[in-house]
């Protein structure tokens, strides 16, 4: 199994971060993980500078809310077969996920995401965003979901279809070995996608396009990899692994093969030091997260959290 053991969901108790505590419920049941909801009370210190008698009873009073609340997310039903913990803290909202993330050693953060752009379009301004970028850990953003899809009772959220978005580079089989054992638990089938981007030095101008044979020659070197990336059948321990190639822009296709299958999450690797060189083929990712009407899971690959993933896998194998 993959070791995730605590998934750390931030609530503001908006629909999205709700929606969030869903699909934090399910994996910690499906992980037997621990599940940490946590409300971070904003401290404002021109507020509490000027007004300190009113700052303190706001803050209380919302900590208090918080407290009370927060356990109400996860259906009574649930509550006796899932390790919950609740955290309310007072302060810059950021730093304090960033605390708590360490301080509780979280293995994966699950948030709502709200808004009209990639930056309104987040828990409390660009904190997503900021996570993505600062923590080593996956990340499920929780996003505009279709009205076909949208959950109208708390609870588990089942998970039928998966769709892994591979480039096929070296940090690829982390996630791909996260997405299998996720599909394996849920039930799910899972589909391995590569989008072979058009390679615009084949180009020989207007008259003459793309030269076929070089295209053809593309076509099949990345097809050859992409089966040759996914394990044999006896490895992938019961899950039903569909590969996919397709040609085009990488995150239209994506969200394209993500609508047209029906699946329930989209799976990315992210890569790099700063946020859009840690995304799959640029900005892919975060266009993805963006845009996709399912759940983005992002898993980092910096060395340290690729072995620590890969040996929790082989040995529980």
């Amino acid at each position: 199994m993959i070791g995730i053991k605590t998934i750390l969901v931030p609530v503001d108790f908006s629909e999205p971060s709700k929606t969030a505590v869903n699909y934090g419920l399910s994996l910690a049941l499906q992980f037997n993980a621990r599940l940490v909801l946590t409300h971070i009370v904003h401290a404002a210190s021109p507020i509490i500078y000027n007004f300190p008698t009113q700052s303190y009873a706001f803050e209380t009073a919302q900590s208090k809310f918080a407290t009370e609340t927060l356990p109400t997310l996860v259906p009574a039903e649930f509550r006796e077969r899932v390790n919950l913990q609740t955290i309310v803290k007072v302060g810059e909202v950021r730093s304090e996920l960033l605390q708590i993330v360490s301080d509780e050693q979280v293995d994966l953060v699950v948030m709502g995401t709200h808004g009209k752009n990639a930056f309104e379009r987040v828990l409390l301004g660009s904190l997503t965003e900021r996570m993505l970028r600062q923590i080593p850990v996956p990340i499920l953003t929780v996003s505009h979901l279709d009205p076909a899809r949208e959950l109208h009772v708390a609870g588990p959220v089942p998970l039928n279809h998966i769709l892994y978005a591979t480039d096929l580079s070296d940090n690829a089989d982390v996630a791909l070995k996260f997405s299998i054992e996720l599909a394996r638990g849920t039930g799910a089938r899972l589909s391995v996608l590569h989008v072979l981007q058009t390679i615009d030095t084949i180009y020989w101008g207007a008259e003459g396009g793309y030269l076929g044979e070089e295209m053809q020659t593309l076509r099949d070197d990345a097809l050859q990899c992409l089966h040759s990336s996914i394990p044999e059948r006896g490895q992938c321990k019961g899950v039903q692994v569909t590969p996919i190639m397709v040609d085009g822009d990488p995150y239209r296709e994506i969200l394209r093969v993500a609508d047209e299958e029906k699946v329930d999450l989209v799976v990315m690797n992210m890569h790099g030091k700063g946020f859009v060189e840690r995304t799959l083929l640029g900005s892919t990712a975060e266009k993805v997260i963006r845009s996709a009407h399912v759940p983005v899971l992002s898993i980092p690959a910096p060395a340290e959290y690729a072995t620590r993933l890969l040996l929790a896998t082989d040995s529980a194998a």
